[in-house]
């Protein structure tokens, strides 16, 4: 339960709030996190942060902004590459840096998250397209694409 209520949502977390602070500095205003399913249970929304909390929160997350289409190509490739780098720096820092011992059912939560996190980064690296819905993997191929083919639209 540990796994499934609190290490995945956390990692879904850490990568949604990837994209999110990217997309910020990037200069994309209108952006909101999605986190998990269903009936919207609490909202956050203050000048630095939008997120909606919904009921099955463990299922799916997405960052929103209505000025994505607008961006450069180099904004949006940025945007989508920093959610999968942040999970896999979070492994790195975790299995770099914490001395474990597996002694501990901390030490053993904190490598299954680092494990999660590894998983959510290469997942959302693959080139795949689902019903119309891109995964990071597949925008970073056509933001790519997009730099390498039209350099001035950068």
């Amino acid at each position: 339960m540990l796994i499934v209520l609190v290490l995945f949502p956390l990692a879904t977390f850490i990568h949604e709030l990837g994209h999110y602070l990217t997309a910020r500095l990037t200069g994309l205003k209108d952006s909101r996190m999605q986190l998990g399913i269903g009936p919207r249970v609490l909202h956050i929304n203050n000048q630095f942060l939008c997120i909606e909390y919904r009921l099955f929160y463990f299922i799916g997350a997405h960052t929103l902004s209505g000025e994505m289409d607008e961006t450069s190509s180099l904004n949006r490739f940025l945007i989508t590459l920093n959610g999968p780098l942040i999970n896999a720096v979070t492994a790195f820092f975790i299995f770099g840096f914490y001395p474990m011992d597996f002694s501990s059912i901390l030490d053993k939560a904190l490598s299954i998250f680092a494990y999660i996190n590894i998983w959510i980064a290469i997942g959302n690296l693959l080139p795949y397209k689902i019903k119309g819905r891109k995964s990071d993997g597949f925008i970073l191929l056509e933001s790519l694409w997009s730099i390498i083919t039209n350099p001035r639209q950068i």
